[in-house]
């Protein structure tokens, strides 16, 4: 898969930015880790971009006199960016137009179409600081319905994101001029083009780097960030937002405390839209919340995956000429960085909204890497069509999605999914339609054959308007297999690791003491490659992976990034399965289906850091149990709790009958070592492989199960650790 290469910079020796220049302009300060970044951002600065040169790694920042001075006194040296275009303030562009501009301006276009198209509706939904409407187009009919679902795009909450600005605009012509009449007539469609006007027009004013509204603050800085000036979460802390004044990401004083976030809060009051996109710039994502915690999954997180896609199956492309990106990540908005106040985060926590940002644009470069984009996206139609071409599918894909969002389908081919277990230890997390909110118990099997039945339970942070997380925690350190119930399915560990001493033909990695379940996790500073044992999966069906994970990566340098990968061939040959990469700081469950592994006998996983430092915990092989008895049912085949057995338990179960259950255990020889008999009703029996202090060697087994006049018949490998 092709990756980002982030371009070669000449000329790092360069001087410091000049102290006679007054407004913002581009700077890179040399960083060693994420935690350069981390401390960029509490310093108030919005990191834009990560460059590589010289055996070096460089923050993209935006900085003026006041910046680069809090930065020399922390011994940070602000450089200019080689290869920068000029950031000059302008309304003389081709492409790009002013809010004010007289006849090919924002507000005077807007004016024009709307008394030229029936179809467009133009509306103000409050004022800025300078008196500056807030323009909403409405496409379609003019009045509303509550039949029809609201749809939002929304545009320029940073002021200088000119391509987010031009998105929205050719979005509002495409919508009216070729959006089929069945779809447009079914829904109650809304762009605003400009959140932040007054910020916008003195971009070609004053100054092209400016990002807040224009509000005078009391400590005599200007501005306020209106994308963290958001009710949710705002001031959670001073790393998602900041403060100070006179910083990128300021606050302001409370929340929605700005006329431009007031507008947009009144607008969701009055149509609360059930899909909403914020378009900004740039970094080539689709983020969706949340955002104010890492490692925090935003229940309906099977809706925001269908739609934003995965990486291996991308919702939007990237087909700029020499771009430096294929394809635009998506993932939770702490993946990029932490923020709060911000909007997707609002809508979704407020009106059950399903928000997400796309960053348009990686940028893209020449092929000696001399010209670099940032903010300032050229002038060029061509261009920008192509942006606007490559993000229309996937705004397609939420205008369809609006009719029945749980079924959600993005451009990706990606659809929904039902409910089900996103993992199982040591923490389980069962995603549950909202409306069937119901009760489930957990059943732990422990190696002494102890059965503990778990609540589940859901707090605010869990409850989404399509589904509902429900989790317990099931920390055991006797544990040997997990069983999970809910009604009409089930899911059964087949294989559990976590780096503890028993778990046994794992190679690669280090161990950490820095671990999510029991004393150890595998852990790599970068570099190294994980590998499992063979698993036996034979007789298995609906087989997906579980692990939970972080990293201290970044989505500005994915070159850098884990891939996860399956072999049905005992390691022979490999596919990947999934790809992980950007922040994670926090430890956080992965879901990974494998349709591939579905009876295979030398199933073998694999996980790939490539400059990557990554932590792994809990590493489990799960199968669909529901599923899998119907199989077993037709296939004449008993169930076991594991196989291979690694535990002193293993717990056998086959499809209930109506009379009593004959139960033999064999070696691969025929000699017995079990005969049993179960009672009616009852389809379970539980194998001490202790039983008179002598423990079962390793070896292959003969299950075999008669009952009602079927014949359940099982291999079984015993792989026991040895004294």
């Amino acid at each position: 898969m092709a990756r980002r290469t982030l371009g070669l910079l000449t000329g790092l020796a360069a001087a410091a930015l000049p102290a006679a220049a007054q407004h913002l302009r581009l700077a890179q300060v040399a960083i060693r880790d994420r935690a350069g970044l981390d401390s960029l951002a509490r310093l108030g600065f919005e990191v834009a971009d990560v460059r590589r040169a010289g055996g070096g790694v460089y923050a993209v920042i935006v900085v003026d006199d006041a910046g680069a001075t809090r930065l020399r006194a922390r011994g940070l040296a602000p450089l200019a960016v080689p290869g920068a275009p000029a950031a000059a303030a302008s309304d003389s562009f081709k492409v790009y137009r002013s809010f004010d501009k007289p006849v090919t301006g924002i507000r005077a276009t807007l004016a024009a179409w709307a008394a030229a198209d029936t179809l467009i509706h133009v509306d103000s939904i409050g004022a800025s600081i300078e008196g500056r409407p807030i323009l909403a187009v409405k496409i379609g009919a003019a009045t509303d319905a509550a039949s029809r679902p609201n749809i939002l795009f929304m545009a320029t909450h940073h002021a200088r994101e000119w391509m987010s600005t031009e998105m929205a605009m050719k979005l509002i012509r495409w919508i009216a001029d070729s959006l089929p009449r069945p779809l447009l007539a079914a829904r109650d469609l809304w762009v605003i083009p400009v959140e932040n006007p007054d910020g916008y027009q003195y971009t070609f004013t004053a100054d092209r780097l400016w990002r807040k509204n224009r509000r005078t603050n009391g400590d005599g800085s200007t501005g306020v960030d209106p994308n963290r000036n958001y009710p949710a979460f705002w001031g959670y802390d001073n790393l998602g937002s900041s403060p100070t004044g006179n910083t990128e990401i300021y606050r302001g004083t409370g929340p929605a405390s700005e006329p431009e976030t007031q507008g947009i809060v009144a607008f969701h009051a009055a149509h609360p839209p059930v899909l909403a996109v914020s378009y900004h710039t740039y970094s080539g994502l689709v983020l969706y919340p949340y955002g104010f915690r890492t490692g925090a999954l935003a229940p309906d997180a099977p809706v925001f995956q269908a739609l934003a896609g995965t990486d291996m199956l991308p919702g939007v492309i990237d087909s700029l000429p020499n771009s430096v990106l294929t394809h635009y990540h998506p993932g939770p908005s702490w993946n990029l960085y932490p923020t709060n106040g911000e909007y997707t985060e609002w809508a979704y926590r407020a009106h059950g909204t399903i928000a997400f940002t796309p960053e348009l644009t990686g940028g893209c470069c020449t092929p000696d890497s001399s010209l670099y984009y940032g903010f300032v996206f050229p002038d060029d139609s061509a261009l920008v069509e192509r942006v606007f071409r490559d993000n229309l599918p996937f705004a397609r894909a939420v205008i369809a999605a609006a009719a029945d969002v749980a079924a959600a389908r993005g451009p990706s081919g990606l659809g929904p999914t039902p409910p089900r277990f996103e993992a199982l230890w040591p923490e389980t997390w069962l995603s549950w339609p909202a409306a069937a909110t119901v009760p489930y118990s957990l059943t732990l099997r422990t190696g002494t054959g102890a059965i503990v039945s778990h609540s589940l339970s859901a707090d605010s942070l869990a409850h989404g308007r399509w589904r509902v997380t429900w989790k317990s925690d099931l920390s055991s350190g006797a544990i040997r297999a997990v069983r999970a119930d809910g009604p009409g399915f089930s899911a059964e560990l087949i294989m559990l690791a976590g780096a503890e001493d028993a778990d046994g033909g794992w190679a690669g990695w280090p161990r950490s003491s820095d671990a999510l379940a029991g004393s150890w996790s595998w852990a790599t500073p970068g570099n190294d490659t994980l590998l499992s044992p063979v698993v036996d999966l034979s007789d298995r069906s609906r087989v997906w992976l579980q692990f939970w994970t972080k990293h201290a990566g970044s989505t500005f340098t994915p070159e850098n990034h884990g891939v996860v990968q399956f072999s049905a061939d005992s390691g022979a040959t490999w596919t990947d399965v999934a790809l992980v990469e950007g922040d994670g700081g926090s430890w956080y469950p992965v879901r990974v289906d494998l349709p591939q592994a579905a009876g295979v006998r030398g199933a073998r996983l694999r996980f790939a850091a490539n400059g990557f430092p990554w932590w792994l915990d809990a590493v489990g092989l799960v199968t669909d149990s529901t599923v899998l008895f119907r199989a077993v049912a037709a296939a004449g085949t008993a169930e076991v709790s594991e196989n291979p057995v690694k535990s002193d338990l293993v717990v056998i179960t086959w499809p209930a009958g109506t009379g009593s259950a004959r139960v033999g255990i064999y070696t691969f020889a025929g000699t017995p070592l079990v005969r049993a008999s179960v009672a009616a009703g009852l389809s379970e029996y539980d194998w001490d492989l202790t039983v008179g202090g002598r423990h079962v060697p390793n070896g292959a087994y003969l299950i075999v199960v008669q009952v009602d006049g079927k014949t359940y018949r099982r291999r079984l490998f015993v792989t026991r650790p040895g004294p």
